[in-house]
């Protein structure tokens, strides 16, 4: 096996496409028999091509911003990138304040700063840690933590939406 090498069964099970949860279930199924791995190597669309399939495989997820003015901007990074840093690295203003470094932990989920409202596209981003589900357990179930969040696909938000905390939201 070498890096890059794409797991593609297990036990004589294909597990290409599969979720991470579902690919570890079929680790953990028959804990007494020996493990049998099948790999590919090759790039994601060789792989698809190889076995017949049309899957899309992004390679660059992209954000469509609506800030509070009305602004619309895009964001473009890796598909997998966490969601705040592409906004920053696009000039996409993720914080109420017009540094964008003032009172905020620089992404490390301690300050709730960071909140998105992600209208589109929630099925291409990552699930709530037990965190961050807590930190946002009386808002809206669309908001998220920008810092938390990791993007496969394009989805759509509007940045600094209303949260009622006064801590966050100041002029």
């Amino acid at each position: 096996v070498e890096v890059g090498d794409q797991l593609v069964g297990i036990n004589g099970v294909e597990c290409i496409g599969q979720a991470f949860k579902d690919v570890a279930g079929l680790l953990s199924s028959e804990p007494s028999k020996p493990l049998s791995f099948r790999f590919f190597r090759g790039s994601k669309q060789a792989l698809l091509d190889a076995v017949g399939r049309e899957d899309y495989v992004p390679v660059e997820a992209r954000i469509l911003a609506t800030e509070p003015d009305g602004k619309v901007s895009q964001a473009v990074g890796a598909a997998g990138a966490n969601m705040r840093d592409t906004l920053i690295a696009n000039k996409v203003q993720v914080y109420n304040v017009q540094s964008g470094r003032f009172t905020n932990c620089s992404g490390k989920q301690l300050c709730g700063t960071c909140i998105v409202d992600v209208t589109e596209g929630a099925e291409f981003t990552n699930d709530k840690s037990i965190d961050e589900e807590n930190f946002l357990r009386k808002m809206p179930p669309s908001y998220r933590l920008s810092c938390c969040v990791q993007v496969y696909g394009n989805v759509k938000l509007k940045t600094r939406p209303p949260t009622g905390k006064k801590f966050i939201e100041f002029s």
